[in-house]
């Protein structure tokens, strides 16, 4: 609540499904969620719902990762293969590709 400063006390939901329940309910008009929830609620949950904006990046970075079984032969390869995306600009392009640009959700300011 620090960067969002509401003029009234949020509500909130004890699960993510109950918000979407709601959601699909009409007991609320939106909910706010982390981006790529935002884009699997719209093109799973809800399909006629709509991302409507971004919040600013603030504090540090996030980020995503992969996950592999414990001592997979693979990680390594893996690995290599993400710094050479990320060495030769491919992971940023891919970012703004299919995070940013797909989006259509302004960022709010």
């Amino acid at each position: 609540m620090e960067n969002v400063q509401p003029s009234q006390e949020p509500s909130a939901y004890n699960t993510l499904n109950d918000s979407v329940a709601g959601l699909k309910a009409k007991q609320v008009d939106g909910i706010v969620v982390d981006l790529p929830t935002a884009f699997f609620i719209t093109a799973v949950q809800v399909p006629n719902g709509k991302i409507v904006g971004q919040f600013p990046a603030v504090g540090e970075q996030e980020y995503f990762g992969l996950v592999l079984a414990k001592d997979s032969p693979l990680t390594d390869c893996v690995n290599d293969a993400l710094g050479t995306l990320r060495d030769d600009g491919t992971l940023d392009s891919l970012q703004q590709e299919w995070l940013s640009d797909k989006a259509s959700a302004p960022v709010l300011e």
